[in-house]
């Protein structure tokens, strides 16, 4: 039979993901990207540098294609109300509580003909701590119901890493990319 020391294991599993916080396996910030299909260029997350949209269009398996998508941020809209949607806003801002982990679902790509949650709704489920962001699946949203995602396609077999950033790194870029869209509407 095969037995495990749990202190070394345990040891060895933090030291594995603080070394990966720490080295910023995969540094985030917000980016101004000039996307293809003739899109004007838009503020989006960029994570190695790839802005979101070619990073998960390269890492999942969620949509065949997903490059032609742009952030929910910013460009979700309600054209009855003539008002943006912020809970896109909202879900992806970094809130942690002292209680434990916070798990939320977070739409993060749209398809521009639309504009909302209906079709081509790239989300990841987010979890918050006092010291990490972590993005630890993506997929399909399914339904929603008043600009919040209600059920979620888990992509299935899953191929794409979980994401660890430190939470001042995450929160930097969060409030980088919110300053890019608050000028790239005035522009």
């Amino acid at each position: 039979m095969f037995h495990i020391n749990p202190i070394k294991f345990l040891f060895y599993k933090y030291m594995h993901s603080v070394s990966a916080i720490f080295l910023q396996e995969h540094p985030i910030h917000g980016c101004i990207h000039d996307a293809s299909n003739n899109l004007k260029p838009f503020p989006i997350l960029a994570i190695d540098n790839i802005p979101l949209n070619l990073w998960i269009n390269e890492n999942t398996n969620i949509f065949e294609r997903t490059d032609n998508l742009v952030p929910a941020q910013g460009w979700l809209y309600e054209f009855n109300d003539e008002l943006a949607l912020s809970n896109a806003w909202a879900l992806l801002k970094p809130n942690y509580c002292k209680y434990g982990p916070i798990s939320t679902v977070v739409p993060f790509l749209v398809c521009p003909d639309d504009l909302d949650l209906i079709c081509s709704v790239v989300v990841v489920e987010q979890v918050v701590t006092a010291t990490e962001v972590k993005w630890v699946r993506f997929g399909q949203a399914f339904g929603n119901l008043q600009d919040i995602v209600t059920s979620v396609i888990w992509e299935f077999p899953k191929t794409t890493p979980e994401l660890t950033f430190q939470f001042a790194q995450f929160e930097q870029a969060f409030n980088e990319l919110n300053i890019l869209d608050e000028r790239w509407g005035d522009a």
